[in-house]
């Protein structure tokens, strides 16, 4: 075993961490909601803002830490961005008004997690080649982690200590988990022998345009269940333990995703496995749309999962085999802000359309967006090689200025 493959999975194991750590608390939101909601007098629809603000700013941040990522490597973005998130709970822990909570437990907690997770996630491409779909998938397995462990823990937290002492808890677990993990990535950019001997700039980034819009609608219905679907289940009349174990149970298939989704995507193509997981996760949004009972639920969250975790692990290796490993970060970045861009405009007004008709109609609204995505990611987002398609402002903006 050479040692430049033990330090990729070494960066393997800093990006879990990491992941892990940063997702995890952005997905404590559900277990929180309640208790925050009746501190500080709100509706559910008004503290979905929270869930909105760390997710979303995860994501639009990337177009920050990406670049910074291919400039001066993975592990100071990411360190960095874990303390952002634990002192965003350490602030929520102290708050006393619901703007101190969103600033701590939405934004603070949101962009910690944006600096860490395309830096990492960067790495981790540069590191592999042939294996990289695998790689990828046992990186990105840490947000499926970090919401199982998230749900299984609720009951036991809240046991024993209230909401604040709760955030306490959580920040010392990120401190310490996360930070570990960012000093496993690399210092600085490094990489595979292919990724070093790639050209340094201008390789053009094909459909870049389209794949921007492609996975913004594929993201509509990727982000909801974390957010909205416990809500669902307790409108349905099932028991708290029992809606918080959905989020368990989507973070189980999440990890079964994409571990297995990812080995069969290296073995039969990265780009096909990866279409039909975007289209899948679309298609089971319909079994969510229909549910009127808890097994229904369950199969649903169990599905979902999979095939989500499919499209989280498989995303990053898309788009390296689109556009190369030297500028990844910068690729990454940019492409990652229609996630954010659909997680600040989804949860709120699905929040609210569910209020107002019931969760029927507005998830399977969602479910006809994502697989809208799903076409125009097979229609448009073409391998590396193709004609670039996207417009010159996508690729002066993905390649530093620097023209094909």
């Amino acid at each position: 075993m050479t040692r430049e493959f033990r330090s990729g999975w070494r960066v393997v194991l800093g990006a879990f961490l990491v992941t892990m750590a940063g997702f995890g608390a952005i997905y404590s939101y559900a277990v929180f909601a309640d208790a925050l909601a009746a501190e500080f007098a709100v509706s559910p629809a008004s503290l979905s803002v929270i869930y909105s603000l760390s997710g979303g700013s995860c994501f639009l941040v990337s177009a920050v830490s990406g670049p910074i990522a291919d400039r001066i490597g993975s592990r100071v973005p990411a360190g960095f961005g874990m303390a952002l998130v634990a002192a965003g709970l350490f602030l929520a822990a102290t708050a006393t008004s619901l703007a101190e909570v969103y600033l701590g437990y939405g934004l603070l907690i949101g962009l910690g997690t944006g600096f860490a997770y395309v830096p990492a996630m960067a790495a981790v491409q540069r590191r592999f080649d042939s294996n990289r779909g695998l790689a990828s998938g046992l990186a990105v397995s840490g947000i499926g982690a970090g919401a199982a462990l998230v749900a299984f823990s609720a009951d036991a937290l809240f046991s024993v200590a209230e909401w604040r002492a709760s955030f306490v808890a959580f920040g010392l677990c990120v401190g310490a988990v996360g930070f570990g993990g960012a000093l496993l990535l690399e210092p600085g950019r490094g990489g595979s022998a292919a990724a070093r001997s790639a050209p340094a700039a201008g390789s053009p980034v094909p459909g870049f345009a389209w794949m921007w819009a492609g996975i913004f609608l594929v993201s509509t219905p990727s982000v909801l269940p974390h957010a909205l679907l416990v809500g669902t289940a307790l409108d349905l009349g099932l028991p708290r333990t029992s809606a918080f174990g959905l989020l368990g149970l989507i973070g189980i298939g999440t990890i079964a995703g994409r571990f297995l989704l990812a080995v069969l995507a290296d073995a039969v193509g990265r780009r096909g496995v990866f279409l039909v997981c975007c289209a899948g996760m679309a298609g089971s949004m319909a079994v969510w749309g229909f549910a009127r009972d808890e097994a229904t639920l369950q199969v649903f969250a169990l599905g979902f999962g999979a095939l989500q975790g499919g499209f989280v692990a498989l995303l990053p290796a898309f788009v390296a085999d689109s556009v190369g490993a030297q500028r990844l970060g910068r690729a990454l970045g940019f492409l990652y802000t229609s996630r954010g861009v659909a997680l600040v405009a989804a949860a709120p007004a699905v929040a609210g359309a569910a209020a107002a008709s019931g969760h029927t109609i507005p998830v399977l609204a969602v479910a006809a967006m994502g697989g809208l995505g799903a076409l125009l990611l097979a229609w448009k987002a073409r391998p590396a090689g193709a004609v670039f398609a996207g417009g010159p402002a996508f690729a002066l903006a993905v390649t530093g200025g620097e023209r094909a």
